[in-house]
């Protein structure tokens, strides 16, 4: 096993000559302890990989997870979904439940007859991208933002690339900033670069800071689109109470089941710091040392702020997928985004695996 950084990237590394299907316990401690360091591992030639291999690796890797993160029949979100008709067209594994497959195209595929992506192209489309409420990018972390805690890893195999044209992403917030993108890429920003990013001023700031989020989140935003950057969902009548001077401040939400976390938090194992929010869920921004909940509105704002620096392209890693490369990261530290524009008739086959974790961040 060959372990290296990846070219112009300030987070990441490649993992070569291995094989997940058969490792030892001291390959096992190597790869976790890579992927503390590194953030984000990208492990090549695993094409030859079952549904139940793939669960098998990724529970080698974290022992300590619990429940399968996007399960359809009990994630509150996923279920809401499926019950809409699954307009994204996902669907797990029957015999690999803890595998989900997501891309673009008609698949027979371990049981699974079905067309990946549902009505609006999900995970690649010609305008636009694929995520909630569209935009061409959508900086976030994995996991509910509610009930269950996030994952700890996320893992995903590519099983059939696309062929098509990559494309640029401006993010027309006035920087003139853009991104290129390979075919169904996806996109990676380190948490830990963005703490590192921050003044003196904001890093007291944000250390001060801990963020509520909302009470069945991706429900209760669902109707909001996101800035072209990724960073913000739009709320114009929000928005606009707030440059009214009209806003008022926010208050814990009221449900046993929501969650507040940290705007910081620091990884056991290397001591690291990241700043990890997820803006499409968070309610709001408190500051602890003034005891002051922050507007709904000057909290994204704050927010997008704080994230905006460390998605400058040169801090950005782009990940051209292959057939058979296994991606397995950090997820509170890193932050990834679809980048969607798929051709009309291109394909796209992607395998999701990601469990709920028993230990909040911190």
């Amino acid at each position: 096993m060959h372990i290296h950084q990846l070219k112009g990237s300030s987070f990441g590394a490649a993992v070569t000559n291995i094989d997940c299907t058969s490792l030892s316990e001291g390959d096992i401690d190597q790869i976790r302890a890579a992927i503390y360091q590194h953030q984000l591992l990208i492990l090549q030639d695993q094409d030859h990989l079952s549904p139940s291999q793939e669960v098998k690796f990724y529970l080698q890797i974290n022992p300590d997870a619990d429940s399968i993160w996007r399960d359809q029949k009990h994630n509150p979100w996923e279920r809401y979904k499926v019950e809409q008709g699954n307009a994204a067209g996902t669907y797990q594994i029957p015999e690999a439940p803890g595998v989900l497959v997501l891309g673009k195209g008609d698949i027979d595929h371990y049981g699974l007859r079905v067309t990946l992506g549902g009505e609006r192209g999900a995970y690649g489309k010609e305008e636009g991208s694929q995520v909630l409420g569209g935009g061409d990018l959508q900086w976030h972390i994995d996991g509910t933002f509610y009930d269950q805690e996030l994952p700890l890893l996320t893992q995903m195999r590519c099983i059939e690339a696309p062929s098509g044209d990559g494309h640029w992403i401006e993010y027309n917030d006035g920087s003139g900033a853009r991104l290129w993108c390979e075919s169904g890429s996806t996109a990676f920003a380190s948490g830990r670069v963005a703490f590192d990013l921050l003044d003196s001023e904001k890093k007291d700031l944000a250390l001060d800071a801990r963020v509520h989020y909302l009470s069945q989140p991706f429900q209760s935003t669902y109707h909001l689109g996101n800035n072209e950057n990724g960073l913000r969902i739009l709320d114009k009548q929000s928005e606009k109470t707030y440059f009214d001077g009209r806003e008022p401040q926010s208050s814990p939400i009221i449900d046993p089941k929501a969650k507040t976390y940290p705007l910081i938090w620091t990884c056991p194992h290397t001591k690291k710091k990241a700043l990890m929010p997820h803006p499409r869920c968070m309610s709001h921004v408190e500051l602890l040392s003034c005891n002051q909940h922050m507007g709904k509105t000057a909290s994204r704002l704050l927010i997008e702020d704080m994230m905006r620096p460390a998605i400058e392209p040169d801090f950005v890693y782009v990940h051209p997928w292959r057939a058979g490369d296994l991606a397995i990261w950090n997820n509170r530290c890193m932050w990834h985004s679809a980048t969607g524009k798929l051709s009309r008739n291109d394909r796209r086959v992607q395998h999701l695996t990601a469990f709920n974790s028993t230990v909040a961040p911190s």
